[in-house]
């Protein structure tokens, strides 16, 4: 098991993200030309937080939550945030997750004259156990 793998469980856990089926939240990036919306998300950083048997880890994450138009985006960010919650995913202990905020990228312009799609960017840090 990796954190990688234990963030996507939290993400996946429930019922809590609706509006984006489990099958569509992947780890690194989207392929262009998949369904929306979607979710991708990224372990930017760990590092050890405390010493011992069971050292205490922290996790930088980012999530991207894709749509066609920023609200759809903004209201999968609102699912994120109510998903990132402490418990035990993938036998990994999160002790404590902090949700930073999340920012509506900039529209961007696709090929041609379509726009591209709107992206949500969560961060938060995650202190577990492995």
């Amino acid at each position: 098991m990796s954190i990688e793998q234990a963030v996507r469980a939290m993400l996946t856990a429930g019922t809590t993200i609706s509006l984006v089926p489990d099958a569509r939240v992947t780890h690194g990036y989207r392929l262009q030309d998949t369904v929306l919306p979607a979710i991708t998300y990224e372990v930017q950083s760990v590092e050890i937080g405390s010493c011992g048997a069971s050292p205490t880890r922290i996790a930088q994450v980012e999530v991207r939550c894709i749509a066609e138009l920023g609200a759809d985006a903004l209201a999968i960010a609102a699912q994120v945030r109510s998903a990132s919650v402490a418990g035990t995913y993938s036998t990994f202990t999160f002790d404590a997750v902090i949700y930073q905020n999340h920012v509506l990228e900039a529209a961007a312009a696709g090929e041609g004259d379509e726009a591209a799609p709107s992206e949500a960017v969560c961060t938060m840090t995650i202190y577990y156990r492995e």
